[in-house]
């Protein structure tokens, strides 16, 4: 497991985009955990009775997360503000706010009291209950569930169930800034869109998310579906939500889509009435995505994984799931840096649609400070069909394959010769091709070559290169070390 530390404040905000927290607007996942003094707590009773619930997850080798435990910043905060009668709490509270330290990366009971690989006494002069996940104690899904791509990770959430990174605020008092209540009988509520937006071949399952934002449980709604301005379905949602209560609903499925044609998700009636605030239901709206198209069936993938290649595996999947090409997981390295792995090359069933998706099993990407590592996947016309390199959990694109060719990767790449290898100032490439690119371990283009025997790359540093060799069948991908 990655062992992030933030020093500073600006560190948190600069990390944020690349990392798999939680984003801001989700819906918190709910928990019942047991404190150190064996009670239980559930998040969702403490924000059904109004409280702003604030969860520092930590560890205990976590330097920043030390320092945070220790400002006072959240002892304050629990003791002014937490629930009235609750242990270390003062009497003239205001009474709307719950503090949480969630240990979440199994450390021992042992390290929370000051021992072994820990920063300090994390136990003593803490007012607030102390959440662990060693074993034997609390499910550690819990940060799973939160997404956790850095320590420490302060979250805020309203009443509403809406999560907020809180950061590390010296006056998280101040962040407590919560809509009001639900005060109306009727009234559903709606989020940005977040389901599927890629199409392989024209057809899409849309979703949206609903809340129930009224007093009364919402059993019905009205949920249209449109596609450049013409409704393409109307769903009569039935269910049974309580105050704040959440569904994900399955639409009907569009077909011949083409690439940004326009779909919009309109609810209304809650409960067969006018939604009393129209104003948190606004439309979910999209512009379809299709794959790329008529794509040659051989193809290549280039990882260039961070320090951390253990936690970089991909597939690319038919479309019927069934995985037809995998990589990874990759081997680490001893220091931070990057290494470029052996390219994998395939040949894939024609004209049926694909995806690529590759994975970060801690969330952050193989392009999050730790090296610039990146992938890149090719088809046999040189046609990029995936690339990138800062993510979360997963990325990757869709493309789908056209007529069967005659030529296999293997066909034209033996008929190549690169050498020496490795190399100091000038390369032979023997064999008929039309042009090459050379690439660095970054991903960057850094000297491009017409057909020629001897190409000179005395300009370029010592390092891994990756060459992108064109010919008239595809690509052919060799690695090249260079050193002077």
């Amino acid at each position: 497991m990655k062992k992030k530390l933030l020093i500073a404040i600006v560190a948190l905000f600069t990390f944020n985009n690349a990392q798999a927290q939680l984003p801001n607007g989700s819906i918190a996942p709910d928990f019942t955990l047991t404190d150190l003094d064996s009670v239980t707590h559930n998040l969702y009773s403490y924000l059904d009775n109004g409280y702003t619930v604030f969860l520092d997850f930590s560890a205990v080798w976590c330097g920043p997360c030390w320092g945070y435990h220790t400002s006072g910043a959240l002892e304050d905060l629990y003791m002014n503000h937490g629930p009235a009668g609750m242990p270390n709490v003062i009497p003239n509270t205001t009474d709307d706010v719950m503090v949480f330290f969630i240990e979440g990366d199994g450390g021992t009971l042992s390290e929370l009291q000051g021992g072994g690989n820990s920063q300090g006494d994390w136990i003593t002069g803490t007012p607030y209950p102390i959440l662990p996940t060693y074993s034997g104690s609390n499910p550690a899904q819990v940060t799973q569930d939160y997404q956790i791509g850095y320590w420490p990770t302060v979250y805020m959430i309203c009443p509403d169930r809406i999560v907020t990174e809180a950061g590390q605020s010296s006056s998280p008092y101040s962040l407590v800034n919560c809509p009001p209540p639900a005060s109306s009988d009727n009234d559903a509520r709606t989020f940005d869109y977040a389901g599927e937006t890629l199409t392989c071949e024209g057809d899409l399952i849309p979703e949206i998310m609903i809340q129930n934002y009224g007093l009364a449980n919402l059993t019905s709604l009205n949920i249209e579906v449109s596609v450049n301005g013409n409704i393409m379905s109307t769903t009569p949602w039935t269910g049974n939500l309580a105050t704040y209560a959440t569904d994900n609903i399955t639409l009907p499925a569009l077909t011949a889509l083409a690439s940004n044609d326009a779909v919009t998700i309109n609810t209304s009636y809650p409960n067969g009435v006018m939604d009393a605030d129209p104003s948190n239901n606004v439309a979910a709206s999209f512009n379809v995505q299709t794959a790329t198209q008529n794509t040659h069936t051989d193809v290549t993938v280039q990882i260039v994984t961070d320090a951390y290649g253990s936690e970089t595996t991909w597939d690319i999947t038919d479309a019927n799931g069934a995985v037809v090409l995998s990589g990874g997981p990759y081997s680490n390295l001893s220091a931070a840096g990057t290494t470029t792995e052996t390219p994998v090359s395939g040949t894939l069933n024609a004209q049926t649609c694909h995806t690529f998706t590759i994975y970060d099993s801690y969330g952050d990407g193989i392009d999050a400070g730790y090296g610039a590592g990146s992938f890149n996947v090719t088809d046999g016309n040189g046609t990029i069909l995936a690339s990138g390199g800062q993510f979360t959990d997963v990325d990757g694109d869709a493309f789908k394959t056209g007529d069967a060719t005659t030529v296999g990767v293997n066909d034209f790449t033996s008929n190549l010769s690169v050498y020496p290898n490795p190399v100091k100032d000038v390369l032979t490439i023997e064999g008929n091709y039309t042009s090459v690119d050379i690439i660095d371990v970054s991903g960057k283009l850094v000297l491009s070559s017409e057909s020629t025997k001897n190409i000179n790359v005395k300009s370029l540093a010592d390092g891994v290169y990756m060459l992108n060799i064109k010919t008239e069948n595809g690509i052919a991908v060799k690695k090249i070390t260079i050193t002077k």
